[in-house]
């Protein structure tokens, strides 16, 4: 199926024609075709790997007309290289949460985005579908690295996507976002199961406030509500998951600057031997990202942070159990579409997985082309 849909967006790009001038008894149909290749190699514990890096491909196709637009938009993962390791945690696209749904793992393709949806001209937008979360519209505040980032934000909850949590390209979702001057509102709900014993299976807020040209600051929140009888048997699992974000972000010409606070509870897990079983063990945290990139002619210089800290008291994790790194790098475009990246993920002391190990530092250089193209058609209609 995900291979037909690489046919027909190669069709689509070739054969779309422009279109004449627009009148009152026409529609307007545009096809937007984009495509993003990335990948690298990386040098970590001695060793030299080249991977791919959360290459995809997508297109988004609307129909207009006065003051409302219906549009569909699709995007799948491109898995270029076969590499052992992947540090871009934007790049899974595994589901679920106490069961890890990784059936997409290492195929050429995989999901990323699906939706369909609606624009009004002052009523705002609806989407249903597989779509970036609200929880989201404050997160990607600093989730802009070209490698590292997203590890303190709890956006890409236990190795997936954040899909079923509904905190990062969140499953089954339905949004409505709307702008009221300066604020920018956001609101979702989810219904993932129909066998769970819950009406909706998650549903959240997000609020952002443009205080002057370019600076923005966000809050938001997002509320999983879990099967019962799943919950109550998983270690550490003791009510239903909940997010909070709070971020604030300065864009212009030469500066972006990104700071995200978030604290979850019962939001995250990680995997650990209890005797001779494997099991889910659920934990809060607290985490913090900065991102900062500084542009020059064709260079650009990066650095930030990303620091989790989970709270594992009575649990069967490592004491030592946290995310605390730094992140260097630079970009240097040459041309329009296309630039050269390297990034640096500098652990510290304290960084380490929760059975006890320290993570090591990682050293990547590569290239990434991004390819966008607008077509637009006039549709005339019968009066």
């Amino acid at each position: 199926m995900k291979i037909k849909l690489v046919f027909i967006f190669l069709i689509l790009c070739s054969g779309f024609n422009l279109g004449a001038q627009t009148r009152n008894d026409s529609l307007t149909l545009s096809f937007k075709p984009y495509s993003s290749f990335r990948g690298h190699f990386s040098l970590f514990n001695g060793e030299l790997e080249i991977q791919q890096n959360a290459s995809r491909i997508g297109f988004e196709i609307a129909l207009s007309k006065e003051n409302s637009t219906f549009f569909a938009g699709s995007e799948l993962s491109l898995n270029m290289f076969r590499g052992d390791q992947q540090f871009n945690l934007d790049a899974s696209t595994s589901g679920g949460f106490i069961d890890i749904d990784s059936y997409q793992v290492n195929q050429v393709f995989g999901t990323r985005l699906g939706y369909l949806g609606v624009k009004f001209k002052r009523g705002g937008t609806i989407m249903v579908g597989k779509q970036w979360s609200v929880y989201y519209d404050v997160t990607g505040y600093t989730d802009k690295f070209n490698v590292f980032g997203g590890g303190g934000t709890a956006t890409y909850t236990s190795g997936t996507d954040g899909g079923t949590t509904g905190t990062g390209r969140a499953d089954q979702a339905i949004t409505y976002r709307n702008q009221f001057g300066k604020l920018h509102l956001g609101l979702q709900l989810q219904a993932e199961n129909a066998n769970n014993n819950h009406i909706i299976d998650g549903y959240g807020i997000s609020g952002q406030l443009e205080l002057i040209k370019g600076l923005k600051i966000g809050g938001t929140y997002y509320r999983v509500l879990i099967q019962d009888t799943l919950r109550k048997n998983t270690i550490g699992f003791d009510k239903n998951p909940e997010y909070m974000a709070f971020g604030i972000n300065y864009v212009n010409n030469k500066w972006d600057l990104g700071l995200v606070y978030s604290d979850q509870s019962n939001g995250d897990l990680r995997r650990n031997y209890i005797g001779n079983d494997i099991a889910a063990i659920v934990f809060d945290a607290s985490g913090i990202e900065f991102y900062s990139k500084y542009t020059f002619q064709e260079f650009s210089i990066i650095a930030g942070f990303n620091q989790y800290k989970p709270k594992i008291l009575n649990l069967p994790l490592s004491n030592g159990f946290k995310t605390d790194y730094y992140i260097l790098g630079f970009e240097y475009k040459p041309l329009k579409h296309a630039y050269f990246y390297s990034e640096f993920r500098i652990n510290s002391n304290n960084n380490r997985d929760h059975l006890g190990e320290k993570s090591v530092n990682v050293y990547t250089a590569g290239l990434r082309i991004d390819l966008e193209r607008s077509f637009n058609r006039i549709i005339m209609t019968s009066k």
